[in-house]
């Protein structure tokens, strides 16, 4: 397990959340529909993002991985 990959994941990480609640709030703020698919497509992206480093934290963390198998995730 390398210790600094995995900080610097988890870091990754939260700047993700981070983006998927900026783009949302942003969202829930405008009235412009062109605008609200834009920023939605990309919160989307985003969350694709936080799912695709949530794997690979699950792979090179073997007790993270448990606790995901634990949770059925």
């Amino acid at each position: 397990m390398d210790n600094k990959t995995l900080r610097n994941l988890r870091e990754d990480l939260i700047g993700e959340l981070g983006a998927i609640n900026q783009y949302q709030e942003h969202i829930d703020e405008t009235d412009n529909e062109e605008v609200k698919k834009i920023l939605s497509h990309i919160r989307d992206d985003e969350k694709e993002h936080f799912a695709e480093l949530t794997k690979i934290i699950k792979k090179m963390d073997e007790i993270q991985g448990e606790k995901f198998q634990k949770e059925e995730l």
